[in-house]
């Protein structure tokens, strides 16, 4: 059973989130959740290249421009962000606003602030967390250069 722990990541989260050592994260994913036009959830996944905390109550996301993710955030504004990984598991929920509808570097990419709203910890004492969401990228010269503008462009913005 989830508890709620406030409206501010925890000092471990915001430690995590704030955009510093993120090659340490590399392959690991966070889940993102919004609200589609028929009420459904709408899931998507971010990578720690494009999801910036800014203090404890605020993080920046970078978003495909015309994904159906950036199209349910300009309509409703509510996410929920899913950070799980081993020994521990949270949900944030926030209110997003667009900062930036295409991000100079990454025009493909829009920049979203995140206020947040609520924070849970969802962690059983007898069923500890192995792993959260993973992936493996290709090493490959201009997908490293276009992941790596996503993250100056979400960082830049302190």
């Amino acid at each position: 059973m989830s508890q709620v722990l406030g409206r501010e990541l925890t000092a471990e989260l915001f430690d995590r989130l704030k955009g510093e050592d993120v090659s340490s994260k590399a392959g690991k994913a966070i889940v993102i959740v919004t609200v589609d036009e028929e009420g459904w959830a709408h899931p998507a996944m971010l990578s720690y290249h494009e999801i910036v905390a800014k203090d404890r109550a605020r993080i920046d996301l970078a978003i495909g421009k015309t994904s159906t993710t950036a199209k349910n955030l300009r309509r409703t504004g509510k996410i929920t962000l899913l950070v799980t990984d081993r020994g521990f598991n949270y949900y944030l929920k926030g209110t997003a606003r667009e900062l930036q509808e295409s991000m100079r570097d990454v025009p493909f990419m829009s920049l979203f602030a995140v206020e947040l709203e609520q924070l849970l910890e969802d962690q059983e004492p007898d069923a500890v967390m192995m792993s959260g969401v993973t992936f493996n990228r290709p090493e490959k010269g201009e997908v490293s250069q276009i992941v790596e503008k996503i993250f100056r462009g979400v960082r830049g913005r302190l």
